[in-house]
């Protein structure tokens, strides 16, 4: 199957699948499901050439960028007459919006989500930790922010310098393309959090964990419609773009019982259902695992994660469609490179001489599985190197110009 010109679906087109979001998570997906035979569209309020030119992308959707209420009703206007085709949500705005209107989804779609307030429990960061908190697991010291009056509060319990994250991210995205911000100093956090404040977005300042990027671990795992964990991996970052508090450009398969006993108890207590993935850094002053986040849909490195053996979106596929769910093959120990970010992470290291140019190449050569390419799916690498080669030289071009 090719990918044809992005638009609106006609009426006829058999779907097998629905996957929402575009991006390097939403490919994998298209790509599993494809390689099963399943027709898969892929719908998403921005156009991604990359992952849209994906020969197991049959169709891309352009859905208009409205309220929740109007995406939902395009969304039962997509599925038509198709026999209730799998629902897959990549992003965490999808899946609120799937868990949100799962009652009225339910008559066109099939798909595998918890209750409404058992997900946003999960993407709310300010919830998560009040879940971690009671169930015993480590977690930063950390403060919610709401209003105004809350500022002085957080200032006096959370230590400077400390992160700033978004109790949900996917609606500070849509101010800053950032996971959080940094305070350095109690006047920076006073200025972070009053920002916050004003664009009536939660805060959640915490302390910062020291630790190496090499040594923030997670457990993937699918959980079926019965609360069931029908397989999981542990896995390792070795570098970040941005350093030290960013999304994995380079990372590996391990075997790491710890933080597989921990996620998989945070994700039972929170009564998720579907792909989830969590994630802890080790502390280093005392070695400790503590929480930084689960995703509670699949993740960027989800290629990886099924390439190790434990084909997730196949497998909710499978689960949603009251068909036997295949088990999880023997774990390989794989590793797993987003280039582009890797190449940034790179550049980042080898200023402060951390990282060679030779090492990085080697750190290259042992990668099996990549964000964009696939040997048989090679396209979408390939725009996606284009369109970054571009914006580099257009980059360095605008450098060069006097001001």
């Amino acid at each position: 199957m090719c990918c044809e010109t992005l638009g609106y679906l006609p009426a006829e087109p058999v779907i097998d699948v629905l996957i929402l979001g575009a991006s390097p998570n939403s490919l994998s997906a298209a790509r599993s499901l494809g390689r099963a035979g399943l027709r898969v569209v892929m719908a998403d309020t921005k156009a991604d050439e990359s992952v849209a030119h994906s020969r197991y992308v049959a169709r891309f959707e352009l859905l208009a960028d409205g309220d929740d209420d109007v995406i939902a009703s395009r969304l039962m206007e997509l599925c038509g007459q198709h026999e209730r085709p799998f629902l897959l949500p990549t992003g965490d705005r999808y899946a609120l919006l799937v868990a949100r209107y799962q009652e009225q989804f339910r008559s066109k779609y099939c798909f595998v989500i918890p209750a409404s307030d058992a997900l946003e429990g999960i993407v709310d960061k300010a919830r998560l930790y009040e879940t971690a908190r009671r169930h015993g697991i480590p977690h930063p010291v950390f403060e919610v922010v709401r209003r105004s009056a809350d500022i002085e509060i957080a200032i006096t319990r959370v230590p400077t310098p400390c992160y700033v994250k978004p109790a949900l991210a996917h609606e500070w995205r849509r101010f800053r393309n950032t996971k959080l911000e940094r305070a350095g100093t109690t006047t920076e956090l006073r200025r972070v959090l009053e920002s916050f404040v004003e664009k009536k977005l939660v805060a959640v300042p915490q302390e910062i964990i020291p630790g190496m990027d090499s040594e923030v671990f997670s457990v993937s795992a699918y959980i079926d419609r019965s609360g069931k964990c029908l397989g999981w991996r542990t896995k390792r970052k070795l570098r970040q773009w941005p350093v030290s508090a960013g999304d994995a450009s380079l990372q590996e398969i391990c075997d790491h019982p710890e933080v597989a006993e921990l996620g998989l108890r945070l994700l039972s207590a929170t009564g998720h259902r579907g792909p989830a993935t969590v994630e802890f850094r080790r502390d280093e002053r005392n070695g400790r695992l503590v929480l930084m986040e689960i995703n509670a849909r699949t993740i960027l490195g989800q290629e990886m994660i099924a390439r190790s053996g434990l084909d997730v979106a196949l497998m909710a596929y499978q689960d949603a469609k009251g068909n036997p769910v295949p088990l999880p093959g023997a774990v390989k120990f794989i590793r797993w490179m987003h280039f582009q970010s890797d190449f940034r992470a790179f550049r980042a290291l080898r200023r402060r001489r951390q990282l060679t140019a030779w090492q990085w190449l080697n750190s290259i050569v042992a990668c099996r599985a990549f964000a964009y390419f696939a040997v048989d799916d090679p396209k979408p690498f390939f725009t996606e190197l284009r369109r970054w080669v571009v914006s580099a030289i257009g980059g360095y071009r605008a450098g060069l110009r006097p001001a």
